[in-house]
C-alpha cells in the first residue's frame, strides 16, 4: 500500500540525501576540531564553512522530504478511501446500518491517522537508521573504533529488545485498534441518549462511553509504557559504556579529544536517534498490524445473503393485480415492465426492505431511496419532512428507469404526502415506481380524503386507478 506511492518514494530518497549531507557536515566539524587541537586555524575556518554549507543543504532537503511525506499520506488515504468505498458498495449484501455507521469512523478516525502515521514512521525509521549508521562511520574515522563500538552496541540491543517483544507489540496493536473503533462508534448512541433520552438514559449513555474510553486509553497507556522502556534501555547502556571509556582508559590524544569535543553535540543527537529508533521499531510492528487491519476491513463487514431471501411473507400490489415477488423480479429482469406503480406489502420483518435491495442488486441503473439514504448535502434549516420531500424530488429529477422508495411517507404530514403521492403517480407513467409504505394508503392522512376503495388488492384515486 505504502511503497507503491511515488510521493513516499520521493520522500525516502530526499531523506537519504539529507542524512548524507548531515554526515558530511559532521565529518567537517570533526576535522575542524582536530585542526584546532593541532593549531591549524586556516583549516578550522575552511572546515567550519563547509560544515555550515552542508548543514544548510541538509535542512532544506529535510523540508522537501516533509512536504513529500504529507503529499504521500494524502494520496494514499484518498486511494484507500476510494477503494474501500468501492468494495463496500459493490454489492448490496453490505447495505446495512451497522456498516454505514462504521464507515466514517473507520476511514476518518482509523485509516486517516494510521496512514499518516505509517508514512511519517517510514521516513523517521530511515532517517534515524541512516543518521546512526553514518554517524558511527564518522566516529570510526574521526575518534576510533572503541567509541563507535559502544554506540553500535546500543543499536544492536535496541533491535534485539524489539524483536523479543514483537508478538506482544502486535497483539497490543490489534487490541488498541478494536477498542478505538468501538469507542468512536459509541459516540453516536451516547449523543442520542443524552439528547433525546431521560436523565437516567443520559447518565447511562455517558457511563457507557466513559467505559469504552477507559478501555481504549488503558491499552494505549500500557503500550506507551512498554515503548519507553524499550527506547530508554539502549541509551542507558551506551552512555555508561562511553563514561567508562572516558574514565578508565587512556585512548585519547589531543587530536582525538579535539574531534570528540567537536562531535559532542552530534553524540547527543545520536543518543536521541537511538531512543527514537527504539520507539519507532516498536511502533513499526504496531503500524504493520494496523495496516493489515485496514486491508481486511471490508472482509469483516456485515453481510446478508441476497439470493436466499424468504419472499413468502410479502406481496406486491399493482394497478390491476397482485404480483408474487419472484414474478416481479422475473419481469424486471427481462425488461418486461417499463412503467407502473407497485407497493410491496408484508408484516414487519417480512423482508420488504431486503426485497428492494435484491431488486437494486439485479438492476444497477435503479435508484433506491430509503429512510437512511441521502443524496443531497445536509441542510440544517430544513425539517425532517422537508428534507424527505427534497430528497424525493431530487430522485425524481434524475429520471431513473426504476425508482424504489422505502417508507418514503414516514415523518411526512398530509400535505407533503399528497404532494409526493401525486408526483409518484405522474412519474409512474414513464418509469417503474416500487414503494414500501410506512402506512397503508387507506390509513394515511394524505389519502383519507382522496382515496376510495377499489377492487380487492387495489384502490382508486379520485375515481381512477392510481397507476396507469
Amino acid at each position: 500500500m505504502l511503497f507503491r506511492d511515488k510521493h513516499l518514494l520521493c520522500a525516502l530518497g530526499l531523506t537519504l540525501a539529507q542524512q548524507l549531507l548531515l554526515a558530511l557536515s559532521t565529518y567537517c566539524i570533526a576535522k575542524a576540531g582536530t585542526a584546532l587541537a593541532q593549531g591549524h586555524i586556516g583549516r578550522v575556518l575552511r572546515d567550519i564553512s563547509l560544515f555550515f554549507s552542508l548543514a544548510l543543504a541538509a535542512y532544506v532537503t529535510s523540508s522537501m522530504a516533509a512536504f513529500a511525506t504529507t503529499r504521500a499520506a494524502d494520496h494514499i488515504w484518498k486511494e484507500y478511501a476510494n477503494a474501500t468505498l468501492s468494495s463496500a458498495t459493490a454489492s448490496l449484501q453490505y447495505a446495512s446500518q451497522s456498516n454505514r455507521r462504521s464507515m466514517a469512523p473507520w476511514l476518518g478516525g482509523e485509516a486517516l491517522p494510521t496512514i499518516g502515521h505509517a508514512c511519517n514512521l517510514s521516513v523517521e525509521l530511515l532517517s534515524a537508521s541512516l543518521n546512526i549508521l553514518f554517524t558511527l562511520a564518522v566516529f570510526l574515522f574521526a575518534v576510533g573504533w572503541q567509541i563507535a563500538s559502544a554506540m553500535a552496541a546500543a543499536l544492536v540491543l535496541s533491535f534485539a529488545l524489539v524483536m523479543v517483544l514483537r508478538r506482544r507489540i502486535e497483539s497490543t496493536a490489534g487490541e488498541m485498534q478494536q477498542r478505538r473503533q468501538r469507542m468512536l462508534v459509541g459516540i453516536e448512541p451516547a449523543w442520542d441518549r443524552a439528547m433525546f433520552g431521560t436523565p437516567a438514559m443520559r447518565a447511562s449513555g455517558f457511563c457507557l462511553l466513559e467505559a469504552k474510553m477507559q478501555h481504549y486509553f488503558g491499552a494505549l497507556n500500557r503500550y506507551v509504557l512498554l515503548e519507553q522502556v524499550l527506547a530508554c534501555s539502549p541509551i542507558i547502556i551506551s552512555t555508561l559504556a562511553l563514561i567508562a571509556l572516558l574514565q578508565f582508559t587512556d585512548l585519547f590524544t589531543a587530536s582525538i579529544a579535539g574531534a570528540l569535543v567537536a562531535l559532542l553535540p552530534r553524540s547527543l543527537q545520536v543518543f536521541g536517534n537511538v531512543h527514537s529508533l527504539s520507539a519507532s521499531l516498536s511502533q513499526l510492528f504496531l503500524v504493520r498490524a494496523r495496516l493489515r487491519n485496514l486491508a481486511g476491513f471490508c472482509a469483516g463487514l456485515d453481510r446478508f445473503r441476497m439470493h436466499e431471501l424468504p419472499l413468502q411473507a410479502i406481496s406486491v400490489e399493482g394497478a390491476e393485480r397482485t404480483w408474487a415477488p419472484a414474478e416481479l423480479l422475473e419481469a424486471l429482469g427481462r425488461k418486461g415492465l417499463t412503467r407502473g406503480r407497485f407497493t410491496v406489502t408484508g408484516a414487519n420483518g417480512a423482508g420488504k426492505s431486503s426485497f428492494l435491495k435484491a431488486i437494486k442488486e439485479m438492476a444497477e441503473d435503479a435508484l433506491l431511496l430509503n429512510p437512511e439514504t441521502s443524496f443531497l448535502d445536509a441542510d440544517s434549516s430544513l425539517s425532517t419532512g422537508q428534507r424527505r420531500v427534497k430528497e424525493i424530488e431530487n430522485a425524481l429529477s434524475m429520471a431513473p428507469a426504476l425508482l424504489m422508495l422505502d417508507e418514503w411517507d414516514a415523518n411526512l404530514d398530509g400535505d407533503n404526502c399528497r404532494k409526493i403521492d401525486q408526483l409518484l403517480d405522474e412519474a409512474s407513467r414513464k418509469m417503474v415506481v416500487i414503494e414500501v409504505r410506512h402506512l397503508r394508503p387507506a390509513e394515511h392522512p394524505s389519502t383519507t380524503s382522496i382515496l376510495r376503495p377499489g377492487r380487492a388488492g387495489g384502490f382508486r384515486r379520485n375515481g381512477r386507478r392510481g397507476v396507469p
